[in-house]
C-alpha cells in the first residue's frame, strides 16, 4: 500500500448544498446514504464554513488560500491574479497529476471553455465556465477546447467524465477535483430522483419565514422572461414547499452519484490510497429568514457540509470546532500532497483534526461578502459592515442555532461583542483590509 501520508487527493464539491439537509447532520428527511457512509468511514466536520458564500468567490478562496480581500476575487468573473500561487500549480510541481472535472466559474462565465491561462495550474482539465441548465446543451470542454456534449443530466454526466478521467490517471499520484453544479438552481432532479419526494412533507427549519419570491430565474442560460414562461417556475417557483422537494431530490441525486465515485475508487483498488474530501462552495437560505439564495452571513448560507476521509484517519468521529471549508482546505491539500506551508496563505491545516482525537486547535474563522464581514470564534459569531466594523449582529450559537435572538444590542454581552470586534479588525489588518488607509472601528448602538 502507498504511504498513507502522501495519498492520492480527490475533492468533490457541490454548489449551493446546505450544511443541513444531509442524514448525518441530522436531517430525517434527507436522502444521502452514500454521504453518509463516507461521514461514518470519516471524519464530519460540523461547523465548516464558506469563506466567501458565492460561487466563485469561494473558489477563488481555494484556489489561492486567501480570502476576496486579498486577492481581489470578490465577485463572480473575478479570477486569481498571476502572482498567486494557486493550488494545482504548487501541488504539480511535488510531482502528482493534477485534475479538474466539471464547473468552473473564475474569470467568466456561460456555456463556454475554460481558457488555459484560467484553469490555475491544472495540468488536465475537462469542464465549463458556468451553465445552470442541467437538461439542455450539457457541454464540457476539454484541454484543447473541444467540446463534448452529452444528452444525459449534467450531474450524470460530470460523474462520468470524473470516472472516465480517474481511469486514465490511475497508475499516478494524483489530485482530482469534481466540481459538481447539483443542487444550485434551477432545480432540475432526474424523474427517479423527483419521484422519491414526490408526496414528501420536508420539515423546516425553525427560522422559515415565507420569502417573497422563491423562483430564481438564471442568467446563464438567460431564463424566460416574465418568469411564468420559465417552466421551471411552475415545477417550484410558486410553493417553497414544491421548492423544498426539488432541492432534497437534487441532494438526494448527488448523494448517489458521490456513491458511483466512492465505488469505483474501490473497484481500481484505490480507496484506501486516496483521502476524500467532501464539501461545498456555499449552502442555500431556503426560506431561512425570509430568504432564498446564497451571499447572506446566515448559518444557512455559509455553513456547509464537510467530510474528511484519510487513509490514515479516524472513522465516524465528528469535530465541532469551526473550521474554514476554503483557506483551511487549501492548506490541508498542500499537506496531503507533501507541500510545504505556503508562507502567503491564511488558512492552517486540518488534517491532525482528520487523523487525531486528541488534536485541539482554538482559533476564530472569518467570512466576508458583499458589505459585510463575520467572525465565529466557539460558538459566537458576530457579523460586522464591511466598511467601518460597525456590529450588525451577534448570535450565541450553542444556544440559537437558528439565529433567532440576535443580542448585537444587549448590554450583558457588551465584553464578548467587543472582543469579537476586535478579532476582525485584527483580522483586517493582517489582510492590509485599511480603510482610507487608516481601519475605522466602529462601535455597537
Amino acid at each position: 500500500m502507498a504511504d498513507p501520508r502522501r495519498p492520492n487527493l480527490l475533492f468533490i464539491f457541490a454548489d449551493q448544498l446546505q450544511a443541513f439537509c444531509l442524514g448525518h447532520m441530522g436531517d430525517a428527511a434527507a436522502r444521502t446514504p452514500n454521504l453518509d457512509a463516507l461521514a461514518a468511514d470519516g471524519v464530519v466536520f460540523r461547523n465548516a464554513y464558506s469563506d466567501s458564500p458565492v460561487c466563485t468567490p469561494y473558489r477563488g478562496c481555494l484556489m489561492t488560500g486567501r480570502y476576496p480581500t486579498q486577492t481581489g476575487v470578490r465577485g463572480n468573473e473575478d479570477g486569481p491574479r498571476a502572482e498567486e500561487r494557486c493550488l494545482a500549480e504548487r501541488i504539480g510541481r511535488r510531482g502528482l497529476t493534477t485534475s479538474y472535472v466539471g464547473k468552473w466559474h473564475l474569470y467568466a462565465t456561460g456555456n463556454v471553455p475554460v481558457l488555459p491561462q484560467q484553469r490555475c495550474g491544472f495540468q488536465r482539465f475537462i469542464g465549463y465556465q458556468a451553465y445552470n441548465d442541467f437538461l439542455n446543451d450539457v457541454t464540457f470542454f476539454d484541454e484543447e477546447g473541444r467540446a463534448r456534449t452529452f444528452e444525459r443530466h449534467r450531474t450524470d454526466a460530470t460523474t462520468d467524465l470524473a470516472i472516465e478521467r480517474l481511469r486514465e490517471i490511475r497508475d499516478r499520484r494524483w489530485l482530482q477535483m469534481v466540481s459538481y453544479q447539483n443542487p444550485h438552481y434551477p432545480l432540475q432532479p432526474s424523474p427517479e430522483f423527483e419521484a422519491l419526494f414526490a408526496n414528501a412533507a420536508i420539515p423546516r427549519r425553525a427560522n422559515v419565514r415565507e420569502p417573497e419570491r422563491v423562483f430564481t430565474p438564471t442568467f446563464s442560460p438567460f431564463s424566460p422572461r416574465p418568469m411564468e414562461r420559465d417552466p421551471n417556475y411552475h415545477r417550484y417557483g410558486k410553493s417553497l414547499d414544491a421548492f423544498l422537494r426539488c432541492y432534497y431530490a437534487m441532494v438526494a441525486q448527488l448523494d448517489w452519484h458521490v456513491g458511483r465515485l466512492i465505488a469505483e475508487l474501490k473497484r481500481m483498488g484505490l480507496y484506501d490510497e486516496t483521502a476524500i474530501v467532501f464539501t461545498s462552495d456555499h449552502g442555500e437560505m431556503a426560506g431561512s429568514h425570509g430568504l432564498m439564495n446564497k451571499g447572506a452571513a446566515w448559518e444557512e448560507s455559509s455553513r456547509v457540509p464537510l467530510i474528511v476521509r484519510l487513509p490514515d484517519g479516524l472513522r465516524g468521529h465528528t469535530v465541532e470546532t469551526p473550521v474554514s471549508a476554503g483557506v483551511d482546505l487549501y492548506a490541508t491539500l498542500l499537506e496531503l500532497a507533501g507541500c510545504g506551508a505556503e508562507p502567503r496563505a491564511a488558512g492552517k491545516s486540518i488534517a491532525a483534526l482528520a487523523r487525531d482525537p486528541e488534536a485541539r486547535t482554538h482559533r476564530p474563522i472569518f467570512a466576508e461578502y458583499g458589505d459585510w464581514v463575520f467572525v465565529r470564534d466557539c460558538d459566537r459569531k458576530l457579523v460586522a459592515a464591511r466598511e467601518d466594523l460597525r456590529p450588525r449582529q451577534f448570535f450565541d450559537l450553542r444556544s440559537d442555532p437558528c439565529e433567532l435572538n440576535d443580542l448585537v444590542l444587549a448590554p450583558e454581552h457588551a465584553g464578548e461583542r467587543e472582543r469579537l470586534l476586535g478579532l476582525l479588525a485584527d483580522w483586517r489588518r493582517g489582510m492590509g483590509a485599511e480603510v482610507g488607509g487608516r481601519l475605522q472601528v466602529a462601535k455597537a448602538g
